[in-house]
């Protein structure tokens, strides 16, 4: 049977959700600080994990909450639980990363339904396969992250059956027309059905490519359309989709929003970062970086586009430049690229054996090529322009 942890201290909201979870699942309760619960959910390994916050409370205590959480297993699905009427901890709980906001005074009966319809969205897929969630950035506005991250996705829908790719590229999607099908189905519509959302919505509504098995997610629909999303409302329905599929590939282009920037890499197993061969991209690539989190440099890959070896800023230099580890080099595939797009007829899966579709499956699959360390001349020489000194 399921099983729900909660962590909290107050025995009469832990009675309420026993009662509404009679029949849905197990409930236990542990305590909410990370050092009490850290080895009892790591054994437990629980299906939802509700947290109570309190109204007094550390301005702290969610970041680390869900940070100790995401330590054991980050495809934990939190669900913080307390006055919704407080406008600033829902908003807290959003950032930090909770799946939904639970009043504490819920019906006993709507509570029944919130735990019910959660459980039903977990249990959709297959749990026992980790969810993973990668994030694919520009350097520069423009640049090619939109059909490196389409490639990556298809690889990876080829490879596990099916993943979903989410399309920010602004100002519309190339996804339908490299792919040839008609896409029904974006983010917008998604924002306003995020309350009835689950995974038979979204697979009966979103385009699919038969061919990877891949399902695709645009911004919005058409270029002159009017999305009005919020920050908030685009995390909120990201946080109910993410969980519905083994693979989620979101092409963040071009977005430098702070609170997306953080939430969206805070998230990430991998975040991908397109750069061309270009000391102007170099430069934004190290002013993106600073505005991540401290710990994403671990998680970053450099997407050296268009590489051509002719050129004599080399993805090992510009590795060290930004005091990164991993790249993945595209071989200069533009004509190749767009034929493919004109004719609806995916580069990679038309020709799967050249060094492009190679080095996608190797970005899909981790296995990424750390290159040597560049030359202390050259790599001074780009560190001192990035700092802005005369060299």
């Amino acid at each position: 049977m399921r099983t729900i942890v909660f962590l909290g201290s107050d025995a009469l909201l832990y009675g309420r959700i026993q009662a509404a979870a009679d029949g849905l699942a197990n409930v236990m309760m542990l305590p909410a600080a990370p050092a009490s619960f850290t080895q009892a959910i790591a054994e437990i390994a629980p299906t939802l994990v509700l947290l109570e916050l309190e109204g007094e409370h550390d301005p702290k205590f969610l970041v680390d909450s869900f940070a100790a959480l995401a330590a054991i297993d980050v495809s934990f699905t939190i669900v913080v639980i307390g006055n919704a009427q407080n406008a600033g901890d829902v908003l807290a709980a959003v950032r930090a990363g909770s799946a939904d906001f639970i009043d504490r005074e819920e019906a006993l009966g709507a509570l029944r339904d919130r735990l019910a319809r959660r459980l039903t969205i977990l249990t959709a897929v297959d749990r026992d396969v980790p969810n993973t969630y990668s994030v694919v950035f520009n350097a520069q506005p423009g640049g090619g992250s939109g059909v490196f991250a389409l490639n990556l996705a298809m690889t990876r829908a080829r490879r596990s059956g099916e993943a979903l790719f989410i399309d920010c590229e602004l100002p519309a999607s190339e996804a339908g027309a490299a792919l040839n099908i008609a896409l029904t189905y974006s983010l917008a519509d998604a924002v306003r059905d995020v309350d009835r959302l689950d995974r038979t919505l979204l697979l009966s509504a979103m385009a699919r490519h038969d061919a990877s098995g891949l399902r695709v997610l645009p911004l919005s629909l058409h270029a002159d359309a009017n999305n009005g999303l919020s920050s908030e409302s685009f995390l909120k329905v990201l946080r109910a989709i993410r969980p519905l599929f083994t693979e989620t590939i979101l092409n963040a282009a071009d977005i430098r929003e702070p609170i997306l920037l953080n939430t969206l890499s805070q998230w990430a197993s991998t975040i991908y970062v397109v750069c061309p061969q270009k000391f102007t991209a170099l430069s934004d690539t190290k002013t993106l970086l600073k505005t991540l989190p401290a710990d994403a440099a671990r998680r970053i890959v450099l997407v050296v586009d268009e590489y051509n070896p002719v050129i004599t800023l080399s993805p090992a230099q510009m590795l060290a430049a930004l005091g990164l580890d991993d790249v993945i080099s595209l071989p200069a595939s533009r004509t190749e690229l767009i034929n493919g797009l004109n004719f609806g007829r995916p580069y990679i899966l038309a020709k799967p054996g050249t060094p492009y579709a190679l080095a996608i499956r190797a970005a899909a699959g981790d296995q990424i090529a750390v290159v040597a360390k560049s030359s202390r001349s050259l790599f001074q020489l780009l560190m001192g322009r990035l700092k802005g000194r005369p060299v």
